[in-house]
């Protein structure tokens, strides 16, 4: 499976200042809302099915479904926790990459570029 894992140092003590400020509502609703942009956007960039990310005069094969990946998209979400996975056996693969395909990152780079919007709002939240 494709997932990402994200470690703060010092996270117990933000919530503890979030905590002391009375705003905690306010961090489960910036939890929701970042683990929902990259969910979005990564579904968005998913590889899926054949079509316009292959050459035009290629035909796909008999019987090809496609989009078992994006099917298998499982979005859950906590108080203070989300977590987004794809649990098709292969989600990694097009992810990271392998020796004959590049990787796609449609995961990670939503993921990345959230990132530091998250841990703004979070800090912003604290003060």
């Amino acid at each position: 499976m494709a997932d990402f894992e994200v470690k703060f140092d010092g996270f117990d003590d933000l919530i503890k200042r979030i905590d002391e400020v009375g705003k905690m509502q306010e961090a489960k609703a910036i939890v929701k809302e970042s683990t929902t942009i990259v969910s979005r956007k990564s579904q968005q960039l998913v590889p899926v099915g054949w079509g316009e990310r292959y050459p035009a005069k290629t035909k796909k094969p008999k019987g090809y479904v496609g989009g078992n990946l994006k099917r298998s998209h499982v979005l859950k979400i906590s108080d203070y926790s989300g977590e987004i996975l794809y649990k098709s056996d292969y989600a990694g693969y097009p992810e990271f990459g392998t020796r004959y395909q590049t990787a796609r990152n449609y995961l990670g780079d939503p993921f990345r570029n959230e990132k530091q919007n998250f841990i703004n709002k979070l800090k912003r939240l604290a003060k």
